[in-house]
């Protein structure tokens, strides 16, 4: 019982001295926070006098610039003058020599002399107010410049206790993170934190349970994944990467619209070419087939070539004009010959196999259709398979099959050319 005693009181004690080292932090950081502003006021107050000192400066500097433009302007009078007094002496001379050499009126040279002696004395007179002048510009540019080297000195002062503050601030907010850090590191809580949660005094055991309860939490968190950092790593890196394969299927993906968009307009235009080309063809073929009449082929559609379909309107001779539908089987056949053929006109092929497509047609348009397939002779070879008479006669050759023997197939072939010249 009294070691227990014992162990509550030092844990007491050792609360107690925590408590009081936190509140000590809490001061020195307060203080550290209180020279921070107090240097950044100082600094603020130096930065002020220093933009001040600069002003006057600048305007001393002008000033000067002033008294030294003055002084360069006396300079250059003061030269003029004494130019003047030259030229003044020069004549005086040269009138003296004149009086020698040259007879004339002592009175008048007198009076010149004279004259030319005033000139002298004003002459020397403002030659002597020049220097004085002169002298009190120098005078005031040697006041100005000794007036600017010592607002230099004070604005190296100043500059130089700004510095030092700058330094001193540092140091402070250095001071001040560094006992931040500890204050985490230690006990793993932030200043704002510690100020925060700073509570009045509690009891002992209410203190323990919060302890208990706090340290439960942590535990309750889990060990920290140290494999985190390299997992989102990786998953960045597969993202990036399915970023640019995204990037490059969308790029692809237009690309293929644009080459479907440019597909299809040469569809269109190709079918709509080839469209009116076999629609005049077919125009001339029909007649030609049924002895008279016309047919048109019809678009559904004609704002949308690609989806539009064809209709047949036909109109045989001595009939009316009607949907291909509506005709009977021969009629239907034969200007489905005569399409076929109009594509053949308008795009001849070497080779062409019909399966009996004239079997629903009478004997005349068999012969009509046998005949017109000679016209294509020189372009186009025609197998043609038939049971048709009319048909059989316009052919060129004839293959057969026949059956003499019980599943034995035998092909015949008959030249008709050959025929005819033997029959001759």
């Amino acid at each position: 019982m009294n070691t227990l005693w014992k162990r509550k009181e030092e844990l007491a004690e050792n609360q107690l001295q925590l408590g009081e080292k936190i509140e000590s932090l809490d001061r020195k950081i307060q203080q550290m926070t209180d020279e921070s502003k107090a240097a950044s006021s100082r600094k603020k107050a130096d930065e002020e006098v220093l933009s001040a000192l600069n002003v006057k400066m600048a305007a001393q500097k002008e000033q000067l610039q002033t008294a030294t433009n003055d002084v360069e302007r006396l300079e250059a009078t003061l030269f003029e003058q004494y130019q003047e007094k030259e030229a003044a002496e020069s004549k005086i001379k040269a009138l003296q020599d004149n009086l020698t050499n040259v007879s004339t009126s002592v009175e008048e040279t007198s009076r010149e002399i004279e004259k030319l002696r005033v000139q002298k004395e004003e002459t020397a007179l403002k030659i002597q107010t020049l220097n004085e002048e002169r002298s009190a510009l120098q005078s005031e540019v040697k006041q100005l410049e000794e007036k600017l080297t010592e607002e230099n000195n004070k604005a190296s002062f100043y500059l130089e206790q700004k510095n030092q503050a700058e330094i001193e601030i540092g140091r402070a907010e250095v001071d001040a993170k560094n006992r931040e850090d500890r204050l985490l590191e230690t006990y793993a809580v932030s200043k704002e934190e510690a100020k925060a949660r700073k509570v009045p005094e509690m009891p002992e055991e209410e203190l323990r349970g919060k302890v208990r309860l706090l340290k439960r939490s942590i535990d309750e968190l889990g060990t920290v994944n140290l494999g985190a950092i390299e997992e989102f790593d990786r998953i960045s890196e597969r993202f990036d990467f399915l970023k640019g394969q995204q990037e490059d299927l969308l790029n692809a993906k237009e690309t293929l619209f644009q080459v479907m968009g440019e597909m299809d307009e040469e569809v269109k235009k190709r079918f709509g070419e080839s469209f009116e080309a076999i629609k005049h063809e077919f125009s001339a073929v029909f007649p030609e087939l049924f002895g008279g009449g016309k047919a048109e082929l019809v678009l559904l559609n004609p704002e949308d070539l690609l989806t539009t379909g064809i209709d047949i309107v036909a109109q045989p001779p001595g009939k009316k004009l009607q949907n291909l539908s509506l005709r009977s089987g021969g009629e239907r056949a034969l200007t489905a010959i005569a399409l076929l053929f109009a594509i053949i006109r308008v795009r001849p092929v070497p080779f062409c196999i019909l399966d009996e497509v004239e079997a629903a047609l009478d004997e005349a348009n068999v012969v009509r259709f046998s005949r017109y397939l000679k016209q294509f002779e020189q372009s186009t070879q025609f197998i043609v398979i038939t049971h048709r008479k009319g048909t059989m006669e316009e052919a060129d050759v004839l293959y057969g099959v026949t059956m003499q023997e019980s599943g034995v197939s035998k092909l015949v072939s008959v030249r008709l050319e050959e025929t005819a010249e033997l029959i001759k």
